[in-house]
């Protein structure tokens, strides 16, 4: 099996990866790094890679709204899901001081998670984003650095954990072609009627059968102003039966709904 990952193996997201098949006894060769998160999901719906693991929510930063609009574009299923907590370290090359620094490499989420720490060890360094966090490590010269989670050989580690939340934290899915349809959580996207109470209707239905939803957001649908997706995670306990009832409850509340799978909850140690 081929699992494909957003990065490469010094990313935060390989890490995912390996935390959550690495016990499975697969080889290094079956892990795969892409350098977008739409090529790595893509490589799932063309047959490429049986699984793309890719971030899609940051306790700092929020959605990952690539990841997000590219399970809606793509038909893909989630199957399983980790957090993981970021440790973001400011890296350069071997003898580069801090003062030394005018450039810091970075993915976006990662220079916004580590921002204010930036403005006070580096207040006139400039950020310049890159494709994912270690891909800065590669671009490295005797004037700049990078935000990654660890350093390649020959560099060193100029301060350790640079972001601004000691609890930075990122969730992960794993996403298959076809669904599991195992453990209590659900995902589902849905439009809803630009009118009053939409919306509402919706969620209502939810409520009302006492379910918990865990995360809603709006995403642009990409075709008109004002229009937008919804998408929703809540925890059900039911048959796949019951579920199914459910959905096409929800379908004839709304413009039209897709499932994005039932997997299991990550539980959160105490």
């Amino acid at each position: 099996m081929k699992i494909a990952y957003f990065g490469d193996k010094l990313s935060h997201t390989y890490a995912a990866a390996v935390a959550l098949y690495g016990s499975g006894g697969f080889s290094d060769s079956e892990f795969c790094g892409f350098d977008t998160l739409y090529d790595a999901l893509e490589s799932v719906r063309t047959g490429e890679c049986e699984v793309a693991v890719v971030p899609i929510e940051n306790s700092f930063e929020g959605t990952v709204a690539a990841s997000e609009d590219a399970l809606g574009e793509l038909g893909l299923f989630i199957v399983r899901e980790t957090v993981l907590k970021i440790e973001q370290k400011l890296i350069a090359n071997g003898g580069v001081k801090l003062g030394d620094v005018k450039r810091v490499y970075s993915h976006p989420q990662a220079l916004a998670q580590c921002s204010a720490t930036l403005r006070k060890l580096l207040p006139n360094a400039k950020t310049v984003s890159v494709a994912y966090t270690s891909a800065g490590l590669d671009m490295l010269d005797g004037e700049s650095a990078a935000i990654a989670r660890a350093p390649k050989e020959g560099q060193c580690v100029l301060r350790e954990n640079v972001a601004d939340s000691e609890s930075n934290c990122t969730r992960f899915l794993a996403v298959k072609a076809n669904s599991e349809q195992s453990g209590e959580k659900v995902s589902v996207m849905f439009s809803a009627e630009n009118k009053p109470g939409a919306l509402l209707g919706v969620l209502e239905l939810l409520r009302e059968r006492g379910l918990n939803m865990t995360k809603i957001e709006s995403r642009p649908a990409k075709k008109r102003m004002g229009q937008y997706v919804f998408y929703v995670d809540f925890l059900f306990g039911g048959t796949r039966r019951e579920l199914s009832g459910l959905l096409g409850e929800l379908d004839g509340k709304c413009e039209g709904i897709r499932f994005l799978g039932r997997y299991p909850e990550y539980k959160f140690s105490k």
